[in-house]
């Protein structure tokens, strides 16, 4: 309803207009308060208030038709999605069987704002459906079969497709589904629940496709059932008496229950839902003892009732808290038992202002030491100057001071006027930079978006610096992971590290830090949300207002949007509270006390519930407080920032506690070795090649270690550096360094582009050492003569190694190698060097390593065991072409990938020579089982497999393209496909798990971004899942 009239806004930019009216010279064009020369136009806003009334009444919604009559709706379904339940779903089914998602469904506006068809291919209409907790809808077709949604996520609420699932004998009539459980009624009137936990069984459907759904049966003759969101309360109505049925003896163990109890009298009940609950409810007790106090009138409610009729429910009515409603003969009705007064002015509101004047704030006092200590247990706080980059299309070197403060926070600030805060929990890795000397760069969770992480890079003064830097966010950030779970997946980066990969669930406690500032400095902060500011989350600032303080703002800020500004102007001594959404400020709020004096000292309490944000400020004593409507959601803001005229002294991030839906994060983990490439497999061996073509194995076995106990050894690496010395000839004098202007300088890199000298090339850190001196490399590609040179005709053309009579330049290449040297449990493997590997289960079930060496030529590892994993010998694997690629796996024929990009697969002695796709050459080649089937990737980045392999048919048919982009591809068990994709915003590589493989697409559907980084190779081995 409207509030007021119609009423002209009479401010402009802050400043007040007369009547209203603000000048331009034309429309559209910039506008000015004050009428000029050549305004030839002007405008004045008008607005008027609404309230929304709707509340405890029915609204009629629009239906997918003008005419309702054409396509009326049979069924309709809501659940909730989201840790703080705040993103609403809700489902509806038509009389023409098609399903509908309805879309802008929000706490702001419940009526929703549009109907979204989710298509359901003919022969599969539905009739009824359900709604999980987690936002999945489940579909009874007019056939009874069962279909689900996949793909709902907070950022596709409506999903991506259906999926059929097989259902109970019998055909169903009804699903009901809550967190873990799937109940169901089929036409012979039988009740089912759905063996196992519902996610977990349709995780295992996607993994492998064909697996059956396992359904148990419930005694007794049902017509309806209902099960509440979290599991705990069932119940169903009888077919032949229509009586209400709870199920007793739930719990989260058996979560099914131990028989049925009834609960209401006969009555005439047609269908049931059971649509909220407050607390768990337990019908296992017995009514003796309850007497009268505990049963409920109903004669208000329904007319047709008995008059005085009881429900028998057992346990305290204070702590029971059902709603149920049921539909009867057309019309709904609600019944609401424990419920105690109305929800605009029941008690809730009074406990929650107590608890807000109640609170306590507490301030831990901590100076920093400019020095880096370690007792032996814990690091000290430490300090130092170094430069900082946040990655970004405005993102700069910034030179100040990092800092950790009580070994949680990571702070920096430049000369104070900015600072930037992380906890160190929120680093999901550390990636050293190859581009960057002296630098690191951290992987930093993201509250928005899964998979999606932000980049800061740090820059120090010297390598001692970096490594102790290196080493203390490592340990720290390792030590604040709640629960961390490796799983089977190595990564490698440009840079040669090597990682070990898993996922975690942060710790949710507070983040914080005290900073010592001068008066007056004007300190601007920024402070990264990195959980968001979903409800329950609480920021505390302790602040320090200079003597000629102006005013002073205090921000929650998401992606393009102020979310809550808080501005005390002390010029109008009004507390201004507003916020910004697509470039523009909505209305202002200024009532209140204005509670700031200059030179003050105040702590501010910003508290997010599900419909305000609370601002508490404290001046010794007093309390003053601000309410604040949310005007965006909450869980859109990432960060925090303050500025202008205010001192920050210390700052609390403390967010919801408790998420146990948030998603875990994927981390890195360093681990000792240098390497190109690595593989792994089940039984937990690890090999490597590294950048100089050796083979090395890591022996994760228990057998290995108990019978060798000194697993520390020396594992190096090594690299070759090149340098290009460059000359022209000359009439006078023939070949010289002497050139003309436009000449590549006498030394350079192959390009010729960057100058280069000898005694200026540098090793890339301490970890190497130099082998020798510079030499001339006669192994160059084109070949060379006898002294190394290769000429041409001009900088830069082909190259070749004998002078002809119109060749004016020439070029020769000088090499130095360079030893990277570490401590670990590797092994090298002697006797050949590698550039790709596989590791294999043969038909025998022994392990063993397929191999190409340098020349083409393809190997195997023999004699592979727990005992002595590194295996006995190499044997030949005789070819007539050499190779670059190989791969294998149980059950299936060793495939390669030729120097000519075809594709070739052994039987027996020999090797079969296959197509490429579409003239297209090859570069990788991967085997899985059966089923997950041959993957195989372009010179092009295009993913490729192989259709009909099967074992009749080892070497398939044709290539199907699947998807562009894709650098490499690996597979684990589950027929899990993983891929790096070369795509990112700050590096162009990303990890990524293919998503919607089954038995109707068995290429799947898409891809699900797992963590963006300077990955360059990986090795994923057993089912990697983010379920912790």
């Amino acid at each position: 309803m409207w509030e007021s009239s119609w009423q002209i806004e009479d401010t402009f930019n802050n400043e007040l207009l007369e009547q209203g009216w603000t000048y331009a010279v034309d429309f559209p064009a910039t506008y000015n308060t004050e009428k000029s020369w050549n305004s030839c136009v002007r405008r004045r806003k008008w607005f008027r208030i609404r309230q929304f009334i709707g509340f405890n009444k029915w609204l009629r919604i629009e239906g997918i038709n003008p005419d309702h009559t054409q396509e009326p709706f049979t069924d309709v379904c809501i659940n909730t999605l989201g840790s703080g339940h705040e993103i609403h779903c809700v489902w509806t089914v038509t009389v023409l069987g098609q399903v509908y998602f309805r879309g802008g469904v929000t706490s702001l506006n419940p009526e929703g704002t549009y109907w979204e068809q989710a298509t359901i291919k003919k022969g599969c209409e539905a009739c009824q459906l359900t709604v999980a907790a987690n936002g999945t809808p489940f579909v009874v077709s007019w056939t009874g079969s069962c279909l689900y949604r996949d793909g709902v996520t907070p950022h596709s609420l409506s999903g991506r497709e259906w999926i059929e699932l097989n259902g109970p004998i019998g055909g169903l009539i009804q699903l009901s589904a809550g967190e873990k459980s799937l109940w169901a009624i089929t036409r012979d009137k039988k009740c089912w629940t759905l063996k196992g936990e519902l996610q977990e069984t349709i995780d295992s459907v996607i993994s492998k496709p064909g697996t059956p759904f396992e359904w148990n049966e419930i005694p007794g003759k049902m017509k309806s059932v209902s099960v509440s969101s979290n599991d705990t309360v069932i119940l169903a109505v009888s077919d032949d008496e229509n009586v209400i049925y709870g199920r007793v003896g739930v719990t989260p163990e058996q979560t099914r229950g131990q028989g049925w109890k009834e609960m209401f009298q006969r009555v005439g009940w047609d269908t049931l839902s059971t649509v909220s609950f407050e607390s768990s409810t337990n019908f296992d007790q017995t009514d003796s003892g309850k007497g009268d106090s505990d049963s409920v009138s109903l004669d208000s409610v329904r007319p047709d009732f008995p008059g005085n009729f009881p429900l028998e429910e057992s346990g305290n009515s204070e702590e029971n808290e059902i709603s149920l409603c049921w539909v009867d003969g057309g019309c709904l009705s609600s019944l609401k038992s424990g419920l105690d007064g109305d929800l605009e002015v029941g008690p809730w509101r009074e406990e929650i202002l107590n608890d807000i004047q109640s609170l306590k704030l507490s301030q831990e006092n901590f100076q920093y030491p400019n020095a880096l200590e370690n007792d032996g247990s814990e690091w000290k706080a430490k300090s130092t100057t170094a430069r900082m980059l946040q990655h970004g299309p405005d993102g700069h070197w910034i030179k100040g001071e990092l800092e950790i403060v009580n070994n949680e926070s990571l702070v920096f600030h430049k000369s104070l006027t900015h600072m930037w805060l992380c906890g160190l929990r929120d680093v999901l890795s550390i990636l050293r930079s190859r581009e960057l000397s002296h630098s690191f760069t951290l992987r930093i969770r993201n509250a928005i978006e899964q998979g999606v992480a932000d980049f800061v890079s740090f820059k120090f003064s010297n390598e001692k610096q970096l490594d102790e830097w290196h080493q203390v966010v490592t340990e720290l950030s390792e030590k604040n992971s709640d629960k961390f779970t490796l799983g089977n997946l190595w990564l490698t980066t440009n840079n040669g590290e090597l990682l070990e990969c898993g996922f975690t669930k942060m710790a949710d406690s507070a983040v914080g830090a005290d900073m010592v500032v001068p008066s007056d400095s004007g300190f601007s902060t920024h402070h990264p949300l990195i959980k968001g500011f979903l409800p329950g989350s609480i920021l505390t600032v302790d602040i320090s207002v200079p003597s000629a303080a102006e005013k002073f703002s205090l921000n929650l800020e998401g992606n393009c949007l102020i979310a809550f500004h808080f501005n005390p102007r002390f010029s109008e001594t009004q507390v201004v509270r507003n916020t910004k959404r697509y470039g523009e400020w909505g209305v202002e709020e200024r009532d209140g006390v204005f509670p700031f004096r200059q030179s003050q000292s105040y702590t501010i309490v910003i508290e997010c519930t599900d419909t305000h944000f609370i601002t508490t400020v404290s001046f010794e004593q007093r309390k003053f407080i601000f309410n604040y409507k949310h005007r965006v959601l909450p869980r859109l803001i990432t960060n925090f920032s303050a500025g202008a005229d205010i001192n920050i002294v210390g700052i609390r991030y403390d967010p919801k506690m408790g998420d146990s839906s948030a998603q875990p994060e994927f981390v890195t983990i360093p681990t000792t070795g240098h390497f190109w490439k690595v593989e792994t497999v089940s039984n937990g061996f690890i090999w490597a090649i590294g950048f100089d073509s050796n083979v090395w194995m890591h022996p994760n076995s228990l057998k290995y270690k108990k019978s060798n106990a000194d697993s520390t050894r020396t594992v190096t690496d090594d690299q070759v550096c090149y340098i290009y010395e460059n000359q022209r000839w000359n009439p006078l004098t023939g070949f010289g360094a002497h050139g003309l202007p436009t000449d590549r300088s006498p030394w350079s890199d192959e390009t010729g582009r960057i100058p280069l000298e000898k005694d200026k090339v540098r090793i890339p850190s301490s970890k190497w050492d130099w082998l020798g001196d510079w030499e001339i490399d006669y192994n160059s590609p084109g070949g060379v003569d006898q002294s190394g040179w290769q000429y041409a005709v001009d900088f830069p053309a082909t190259y070749r190694s004998s002078k002809r009579f119109n060749d004016f330049v020439r070029r020769r290449r000088w090499k130095r190698t360079c030893r990277y040297s570490t401590i670990g449990p590797w092994i090298q493997v002697p006797g050949v060097k590698l550039i790709d590997l596989c590791i294999q289960m043969n038909v025998e079930c022994d392990w063993e390593v397929l191999g190409v060496c340098e020349n083409g030529d393809a190997v195997v590892r023999r004699g592979i065991t727990p005992e002595c994993p590194i295996g006995t010998n190499w044997e030949s694997i005789p070819s007539e072409k050499p190779f670059i690629n190989i791969s294998g796996s149980y059950g299936q024929l060793p495939w390669a990938v030729g120097k000519d990009g075809f594709a070739y697969i052994r039987y027996g002695r020999n090797w079969q020579l296959l197509d490429r796709p579409k003239e297209t050459p090859l570069k990788f080649i991967c085997v899985g089982s059966l089923t997950s089937g041959v993957w195989a990737i372009g010179t092009n980045n295009v993913l490729y497999k192989r259709t009909h392999v099967l074992s009749m048919l080892p070497e398939g048919r044709d290539w199907y393209k699947v998807a562009d982009g894709v650098t490499q591809i690996s597979m684990g068990l589950g027929d899990e496909v993983w891929a790096l994709l070369k795509q990112g915003v700050t590096f162009q590589s990303t990890l990524a798990r293919r998503i919607g493989i089954s038995q109707n697409h068995p290429n799947g559907l898409g891809w699900e971004t797992v963590a963006e980084g300077p990955w360059a190779h990986f090795s994923l081995c057993g089912a990697f899942r983010r379920n912790l």
